[in-house]
């Protein structure tokens, strides 16, 4: 058995891991809406490790926790939230057999949360329907009358969450490629010129109009005409100007020129114009490549 009490999120390095849900910030609220207490569920999963192409030992977390702007405070002594992990073999008993003792509850803070992590073998594609996991807490107790300081749960429709045996087997999927990748590149003219032309995969969800950008850090400064982008995948081509012009320092080496390419989508607003910022990745080519020995 083993749960946490946490008061900010935090996550584990692993093989895989992701959340299936994105939840607010914690103590995120609109200005001049009133306090909200909202005790949430979600779960977790991960692979700890792969005995073979589809089989290893994966982690379930259910989540409970608080992205409301308030507290969630018990009424009484004997109330509470009581917190399950559960798992369903069949659709018989639809709250399923906890895997693990039940957390009670008494205390949720904005941010804090409680976790419970359950371990086992699997096999991915060797299950159908079940088992599920479910991540779920209700009230427990004796409520009696509420003090002024007890806060509802002002979103009753998170209060569960549930995977299925194909959510389980994503994690033996192969990683998606990356957005953006640097494919190639080359220098115009050799050594001491200052233009680096680039070669870049994209791929997107979207096939709406789209464009490449370059950016480049300081201490150096570089120019780049933007780029645009047709269909959902494909490879493009960009090139940025930078003048060789690296501080002078006595005995010092240069640093490397960084290049920060970023891929845009139209903002998609009915009615609306613009640009929406999407996934970017950085290029580093040393400063004696680029431009020769040292400061000119």
């Amino acid at each position: 058995m083993k749960y946490t009490l946490i008061m900010t999120g935090c996550c584990t390095a692993v093989l895989a891991v992701f959340s299936l849900t994105a939840g607010a910030e914690p103590g995120a609220s609109a200005p001049g809406t009133l306090p909200c207490a909202d005790p949430a569920a979600d779960i977790e999963l991960a692979l700890i490790s792969k005995t073979g192409p589809s089989t290893g030992r994966v982690r379930i977390t259910a989540v409970v926790k608080n992205p409301g702007n308030a507290a969630w405070t018990a009424a009484t002594s004997s109330h509470h939230l009581q917190m399950v992990l559960a798992r369903r073999d069949n659709g018989a008993r639809p709250e399923g057999t906890p895997v693990q003792p039940a957390i009670a509850i008494r205390h949720l803070a904005p941010g804090q949360q409680y976790r419970i992590d359950h371990q086992l073998d699997w096999e991915a594609g060797k299950q159908d329907a079940y088992p599920r996991f479910l991540a779920r807490f209700s009230d427990a107790g004796q409520a009696g009358a509420r003090p002024a300081s007890y806060r509802l749960d002002c979103r009753p429709d998170n209060n569960r969450r549930e995977i299925t045996a194909a959510d389980i087997d994503k994690l033996f999927q192969p990683p998606a490629p990356p957005p953006l990748k640097v494919v190639s590149y080359r220098l115009l003219g050799g050594i001491g010129v200052n233009t680096v032309e680039t070669q870049l995969a994209y791929r997107r969800d979207a096939a709406n109009v789209a464009k490449l950008t370059a950016s480049v850090a300081v201490p150096y400064t570089g120019t780049s005409d933007g780029v645009p982008l047709n269909g959902g995948s494909g490879t493009a081509k960009i090139r940025v100007h930078i003048p060789c012009d690296a501080p002078e320092t006595p005995g010092a080496t240069p640093s490397p020129v960084i290049i920060t390419y970023q891929l845009w989508g139209t903002l998609g607003l009915p009615g609306g114009a613009g640009w929406a910022p999407g996934f970017s990745v950085e290029q580093s080519i040393p400063y004696s490549e680029f431009c020769g020995p040292g400061p000119r």
